[in-house]
């Protein structure tokens, strides 16, 4: 069973999830939107979605930090448990280019870009 803490923390990445699912739905539909712009902005989706799920566990663990009545133990589990959420969240990633930063122009191997 899980704690309401942990279900909290999951429900918001679900949340910030969809909301994601709908801006690539939308950029998707979107017959305006040049395919290599298109790309440019699945990638800043990825980055700013990976950046928020981080928030979000960030913010869990600096709560249960601050939460003085918890024993050792259940801090453990508390942690391990996030831990297992944020590898479940991080796996699901929903799409990828060969090289997403090159795409934006940071850190590429492409000597054109330097």
């Amino acid at each position: 069973m899980m704690s309401p803490r942990l279900m909290s923390v999951l429900g918001s990445m679900v949340a910030v999830e969809r909301m994601f699912w709908k801006f690539r739905e939308l950029i998707d539909g979107d017959s305006s939107i040049a395919p290599d712009m298109r790309d440019t902005l699945h990638v800043i989706l990825d980055a700013k979605l990976l950046s928020a799920k981080v928030k979000i566990v960030t913010d869990a663990r600096a709560a249960i930090d601050a939460t003085p009545d918890l024993s050792q133990a259940v801090r453990d589990r508390a942690f391990r448990s996030l831990d297992f959420a944020m590898k479940m969240f991080m796996t699901s990633e929903p799409r990828r280019i060969q090289d997403p930063l090159s795409r934006v122009g940071i850190c590429s191997a492409n000597p054109k870009m330097h």
